[in-house]
């Protein structure tokens, strides 16, 4: 006769094989979704940039100013007081 302690074991390694299978599936629905979302994305800066109409200087001078903006201000390590 089967020890008690052994189907117990052999019930939790099937339902363990169960759930890593179960998780890599999705794990692979979360990166298709953020596939998905990053394509979507892309396609609305592509159609911003059609809608500015701007010749790539003017387009290369705003993405220098975005890039500007959120860039974090130097600090001047000379100063004592912003130290």
């Amino acid at each position: 006769m089967r020890d008690v302690f052994e189907v117990k074991r052999e019930r939790i390694r099937a339902d363990l094989a169960n759930a890593r299978e179960k998780a890599s599936q999705w794990q692979a629905r979360a990166r298709d979704f953020e596939r998905q979302l990053t394509e979507l994305e892309n396609t609305e800066i592509l159609r911003m940039v059609h809608d500015v109409a701007s010749s790539p200087e003017e387009l290369r001078g705003l993405l220098d100013l975005i890039r500007a903006a959120q860039e974090p201000p130097q600090k001047n390590l000379t100063d004592p007081k912003e130290v």
